[in-house]
């Protein structure tokens, strides 16, 4: 026998063994309960940097303006990088 003939592979929806829709059930549940618990980790990781925020808002402060400087840093050296590199083919 061919294996098209073994295996029927549904055409549509409503042909699709109801295996399928329990899996589909389940995949779903399971995908719904990982984003609330992901939510719900995101809402307390923010409310935590509020608070510290709140707490000591210079040091919130001094981290931001070190973040900058270094991400600028980056930056300017990639471009510079960049820059540099369009040079040789010039």
């Amino acid at each position: 026998m061919e294996y098209g003939q073994t295996n029927k592979v549904p055409s549509n929806v409503q042909e699709m063994p109801a295996q399928s829709e329990d899996t589909y059930r389940n995949m779903r549940a399971a995908m719904e309960e990982y984003v609330d618990s992901a939510t719900e980790m995101a809402r307390e990781a923010a409310a935590y940097a509020d608070r510290q925020v709140q707490q000591k808002p210079w040091t919130a402060v001094g981290l931001g303006f070190g973040i900058g400087v270094i991400f600028g840093a980056l930056v300017a050296m990639a471009a510079r990088t960049q820059h540099s590199a369009l040079d040789r083919f010039r």
